[in-house]
C-alpha cells in the first residue's frame, strides 16, 4: 500500500487492518481427518486391497480357518514353514482324537456330553459297581460280570493313578479314581441296559471318554507314534511347542 492510501485509511476511524484467514488451516485439518477415515475403512474392511508383509511369527500368533489350511510345505513358504505345518497337523490330530457333542444311544438317556466332562463324571459314576451311589450302583453277575471284567482288563486310567486295568480279576475296582469310577459305571450301564452293544463297542466308548480326561497324554502318545513313523514336522512340534498340549480334565 502506498503512502497516500495509507494516510487516507489512517484518517478513517472505521478502518481496521485485514485479519489473517484461518480457512486454509481448517481445510487442511478436515482433509487429514477424512483421509484417515478412508484409510481405516480400506485397511479393516478391504484387507485384500492393502498388501501386508508377513513374517515367521510364533505359532501362537498364527491361525487359519479350516478352509484355509495349507496342505503342503510349498504352500507354507510365506506363512511360517515347517513349524506351521506341524501346528496344523497337531490341530487335525487333536480334532480326530477328541470327541465332541452328545454320545449316540446313551448320551441323551444320561443327559451327558463330551463337551462337559466333569458333569458326565458326576452323573455316571453313581452306577459304578464298587464305588457307585447306594440305590443306583449296578451289580452284575454271570455272563454280564464276565463281560464287565473282560472290558475292564483292556483299559485303565494309568495317567492318573498308575493302575493297568479298571478292575481286578474278581471284578472289584482296581482304584478309586473318579475317571475310573465313571468308566466302570458306564460299562456296567451299557451291559445292563444295552446288551446288544458288543464289548468292543463299549471299549471304544470308554476310550473316547479317556481321551477327554487325558488329552495331553493321549495326544502325546499319538504324536510320538507319528514321529517314529517319520511324519514331517512332528519332531519340531514336540520339542518346541509343548504348551499346545492341554492338561488333565476332570477330578482324579
Amino acid at each position: 500500500m502506498d503512502k497516500d492510501n495509507y494516510q487516507e485509511h489512517d484518517q478513517d476511524k472505521n478502518y481496521s487492518p485485514r485479519k489473517k484467514s484461518y480457512f486454509p488451516a481448517i481445510n487442511f485439518l478436515w482433509g487429514f481427518v477424512l483421509g484417515a477415515i478412508l484409510l481405516s475403512l480400506v485397511w479393516f474392511n478391504f484387507p485384500s486391497l492393502v498388501p501386508r508383509k508377513s513374517s515367521k511369527a510364533s505359532l501362537v500368533q498364527i491361525s487359519y480357518s479350516s478352509q484355509e489350511f495349507p496342505e503342503t510345505l510349498e504352500d507354507l513358504d510365506e506363512a511360517g514353514g515347517k513349524e506351521v505345518l506341524a501346528y496344523l497337523q497337531f490341530k487335525r490330530i487333536k480334532a480326530s482324537l477328541t470327541p465332541v457333542g452328545i454320545p449316540d444311544i446313551y448320551g441323551q438317556e444320561l443327559n451327558i456330553s463330551f463337551d462337559e466332562v466333569q458333569d458326565a463324571i458326576d452323573k455316571v459314576r453313581v452306577f459304578g459297581p464298587t464305588y457307585g451311589e447306594k440305590g443306583k450302583k449296578i451289580v452284575l453277575g454271570g455272563n454280564d460280570l464276565e463281560r464287565y471284567i473282560d472290558i475292564g482288563f483292556k483299559i485303565a486310567c494309568e495317567y492318573c493313578c498308575g493302575v493297568r486295568a479298571l478292575v481286578k480279576k474278581d471284578g472289584e475296582a482296581a482304584c478309586g479314581c473318579a475317571h475310573s469310577i465313571m468308566m466302570r459305571g458306564l460299562a456296567a450301564y451299557l451291559i445292563k441296559n444295552h446288551p446288544e452293544i458288543s464289548n468292543e463297542q463299549i471299549l471304544e466308548e470308554l476310550t473316547k471318554w479317556k481321551a477327554t480326561y487325558f488329552p495331553k497324554q493321549t495326544l502325546s502318545v499319538q504324536l510320538q507314534e507319528m514321529e517314529r513313523a517319520g511324519v514331517e514336522g512332528i519332531k519340531e512340534l514336540l520339542e518346541e511347542f509343548p504348551e499346545f498340549l492341554p492338561q488333565m480334565v476332570g477330578g482324579c
